[in-house]
């Protein structure tokens, strides 16, 4: 049978194990497609190797993490918020007495009793919660905790209990203390820069118990350094402080002790110091 050209079947003919051969090669591949698909190779392969390789800890990661530490066991009733106590205790006198009062609840003689003590614990209750500074928490190292009994001066016991528990009235920790070395509002230094005390740390520097105060501040670093001898004259005697700069917005003071023992038993004093904060005793300098 002879095909007709006219009807383009011969043509088609032709065409079809072409197609058919072309269909079954591989396409080709442009440079770009190659270098993608080996980039996005290379990626898998440092994504498995990352999550198969063990974790590196960093150095400051494996110092604390060789570091023991000791959890705060001392109870002190001034570690506990006294607005947390009385803001319950008060708002269920009231409840209480009103459902006593209205005979929903038993007790309906002492209803007016409970109503006359509720309501004023109850604002005693909420206007403490308002006005107190809670604590700031404190790292203490077993090596550290081992020579408080012997090197810990009493104005670093004094600064570490302070702060370590719920005061009242009072806008920020040290604040008394930081007025009197920064002079804020007299000097270079405006109020509304006073540092935030963040926490505390008790460690051992060179062979010493050390007491870190961690700052939050955006005081210049060179308005800290010439506050140094300041800092050390008032938190002394008996301790060497250092300034040290972590971050862009953080500062540490390590008030070390000098193993003098100065500033230790309550030894006569020569002059007073202003108080580290409002209502404490004037503190005195040997």
């Amino acid at each position: 049978m002879i095909l007709s050209p006219a009807l383009g079947l011969g043509k088609l003919a032709c065409q079809r194990p072409a197609t058919r051969c072309s269909s079954r090669m591989p396409a080709a591949v442009s440079p770009v497609q190659s270098r993608r698909t080996i980039g996005l190779q290379q990626q898998r392969q440092q994504q498995q190797q990352a999550l198969l390789a063990p974790p590196q800890a960093s150095s400051s990661g494996q110092a604390d993490a060789g570091e023991e530490l000791v959890p705060d066991t001392e109870f002190s009733i001034t570690k506990i918020s006294y607005g947390s106590i009385l803001t319950p205790l008060g708002i269920f006198l009231l409840a209480y007495g009103f459902g006593a009062f209205f005979q929903l609840l038993p007790g309906a003689d002492v209803s007016p009793l409970l109503l006359i003590y509720g309501f004023p614990i109850s604002l005693l209750g909420f206007a403490l919660a308002y006005a107190q500074l809670p604590p700031v928490p404190c790292k203490t190292t077993k090596a550290a905790f081992d020579l408080r009994a012997t090197q810990m001066t009493d104005i670093q016991k004094q600064i570490r209990e302070d702060t370590t528990r719920y005061r009242y009235g009072d806008e920020l920790h040290l604040d008394e203390a930081l007025d009197k070395i920064f002079k804020f509002g007299r000097g270079s230094v405006p109020r509304r820069l006073c540092p935030i005390l963040k926490g505390l740390r008790e460690e051992v520097v060179e062979g010493m118990y050390a007491l870190i105060l961690e700052f939050e501040s955006s005081i210049d670093m060179s308005i800290w350094e010439e506050k140094q001898p300041k800092i050390q004259s008032f938190f002394g005697p008996g301790i060497v402080a250092r300034v040290t700069k972590v971050s862009d917005n953080m500062v540490e003071v390590e008030l070390v002790s000098d193993g003098s023992g100065a500033g230790r038993d309550g030894k006569t004093k020569a002059d007073a110091l202003p108080p580290l904060m409002p209502g404490l005793k004037p503190r005195q300098q040997s």
